[in-house]
């Protein structure tokens, strides 16, 4: 699964993937760390409450962000660390980190 600067969901969809092993290997940067759904309660100054009332974990039951003053290492960290900051180029196979990814596939055998 081939991945760069996701968030909330995709962090849980790929994790998933990778935990319940679906993936050849997780290919990208570190994930932001997203993790929480929070709700927004109105306030009658015309302000506003925001409340986080639920946190994504992984299947394997680990946390995907940073969570109040508690310290847990946010984000999803990939097997293969690739950077590429081109954005989607129109051929795809010019990118560096889908290189990689087809060679991680070709070395597994994928």
């Amino acid at each position: 699964h081939l991945f760069n600067e996701i968030a909330s969901s995709a962090e849980v969809f790929a994790s998933a993937l990778h935990d319940n092993g679906r993936t050849v290997a997780l290919v990208g940067t570190k994930t932001f760390g997203k993790g929480v759904i929070q709700h927004t309660f109105p306030m009658p100054d015309g302000g506003g409450l925001r409340l986080t009332v639920a946190e994504y974990l992984t299947p394997s039951l680990k946390h995907v962000s940073k969570v109040g003053s508690l310290k847990y290492d946010s984000g999803i960290r990939p097997d293969v660390y690739c950077e590429s900051k081109q954005g989607i180029p129109k051929n795809v196979g010019a990118d560096l980190c889908v290189g990689v990814a087809l060679d991680v596939l070709e070395s597994t055998g994928g």
